[in-house]
């Protein structure tokens, strides 16, 4: 974790309250969730009411890499590692997004859970600059589908 010299506070860090836990929440975002695919990833997302997601932050993200893709748990945790690190420099992206949308149904306090999923091979793992460019690519991806369904919801 790199330490802002002016304000002493951690840069681009991915605190334990946006990490996307509990059950329902999962299987809900598993069950109806968007997809969007770029290389080696593919994001799902779906909101949730504040009242199923509980408090903390606006958006929960999850990173996962099948056992049968990749049979090793090093080369798992070494993905992994790199979608996290990846998520973490494009998260601006994200945060920009979540700024810039209108509020939700439930007064602005729902949350986005994101699901990162691997489904490139095994044998070549992508080095971390191709990861930030298929983050970067979905995120922006994500926004646009975003604000063109809350556009949507506008309408109606």
């Amino acid at each position: 974790m790199k330490i802002s010299m002016l304000t002493g506070k951690h840069d681009n860090s991915l605190p334990r309250h946006e990490i996307a836990r509990g059950k329902n929440n999962l299987s809900l975002l598993f069950a109806k969730g968007r997809r969007l695919k770029s290389g080696n990833l593919m994001m799902m997302s779906a909101s949730v009411g504040s009242q199923r997601a509980g408090s903390g932050a606006s958006v929960r993200v999850l990173f996962t890499v099948g056992k049968r893709l990749v049979p090793k748990a090093v080369m798992r945790n070494r993905i992994k590692r790199l979608m996290r690190e990846a998520y973490r420099l494009e998260k601006p992206v994200l945060l920009e997004l979540i700024a810039g949308m209108a509020p939700a149904e439930d007064g602005g306090k729902g949350v986005t859970f994101i699901a990162i999923l691997y489904r490139g091979s095994r044998e070549a793992v992508p080095s971390l600059p191709v990861f930030r460019t298929e983050m970067r690519t979905m995120l922006q991806s994500f926004a646009k589908t975003a604000a063109r369904s809350a556009s949507e919801g506008d309408e109606r």
